[in-house]
């Protein structure tokens, strides 16, 4: 075909537009003429460190200033959250997170 100066791909090359249209007046469905391979990934936010750190400083500070005993368990919370957005914003490999 190529010697003929037809190109290769414009032969054997399917249109996605055309098949979707096809899709579009048939009972079939893209399942059954795609290849799907579905895959689940976990993608991180972008987490601005400075402001993170910057919130979680100004509620230390100001627990510090405290004596009560609510202090003692409003400190133990912080270092829970604090753990809780490590945990979240940490990069993990996709083998991890399973």
């Amino acid at each position: 075909m190529e010697d003929a100066g037809i190109d290769r791909d414009r032969v054997l090359g399917v249109d996605p537009d055309k098949v979707d249209d096809a899709l579009d007046v048939t009972d079939l469905h893209e399942q059954d003429v795609y290849d799907i391979d579905e895959r689940a990934y976990v993608r991180k936010a972008d987490v601005n460190e400075d402001v993170k750190e910057t919130r979680l400083q100004g509620l230390k500070d100001r627990l510090a200033a405290t004596e009560a005993e609510e202090a003692d368990v409003l400190r133990s919370e912080i270092e829970d959250l604090e753990d809780r957005i490590d945990e979240l914003t940490s990069f993990r490999t996709g083998s991890e997170v399973q």
